[in-house]
């Protein structure tokens, strides 16, 4: 009977302490999607590049900066120990590098949640613009971690919440597009 009762009890355990896992780890590790948009020619719409963000809380302090490389992908480039874009552009052709990647991305995941719940505005810069607190609003998408999550690579890997933020711009007034 003992025995049974302690069977039974590491069987909830463990299912529970994986489980307990996943959630934690979906909470405290995240990835950030940002684009923005010219809207200037409605027929044409075009990633913005080059363009400098500024993500601001409700103070106005600075919290976070990102740019966009010539193909409009934005990506976080201050501060600097959460920059994984160069890192990334190695990736390819050495596996220092995916290492180096795999590390600063590690930092980077843990970093995002840390701050990104409390981005209220954003300064734009986009040569001739200078758009200054343009209010924001993040989208979070939590992982589907309980339907699937299995602490394997192979299976489905870590859960991580996505953030997501998309802005449109009208280049050719300086202005936000609704």
């Amino acid at each position: 009977m003992k025995r049974r009762i302690l069977v039974a009890l590491g069987v909830l355990t463990i299912p529970m302490c994986v489980l307990g896992y996943g959630y934690w780890f979906a909470r405290s590790h995240g990835s950030l999607f940002v684009s923005v948009t010219d809207v200037s020619d409605r027929a044409h719409q075009r990633p913005l590049s080059p363009v400098l963000l500024t993500f601001l809380n409700a103070e106005g302090r600075a919290l976070a900066e990102a740019a966009a490389d010539p193909t409009g992908v934005v990506y976080l480039s201050s501060p600097v120990a959460y920059a994984c874009h160069v890192v990334e552009q190695h990736a390819l052709v050495s596996i220092e590098a995916r290492q180096e990647w795999a590390r600063c991305f590690a930092r980077q995941s843990r970093w995002i949640p840390t701050w990104i719940r409390r981005v209220t505005a954003i300064d734009l810069r986009a040569a001739p613009c200078l758009l200054q607190r343009i209010p924001v609003s993040v989208s979070e998408y939590p992982d589907t971690w309980w339907l699937w999550w299995v602490p394997l690579p192979h299976v489905g890997g870590k859960p991580y919440t996505s953030f997501n933020l998309s802005i449109s711009i009208d280049l050719g007034r300086c202005a936000v597009s609704t």
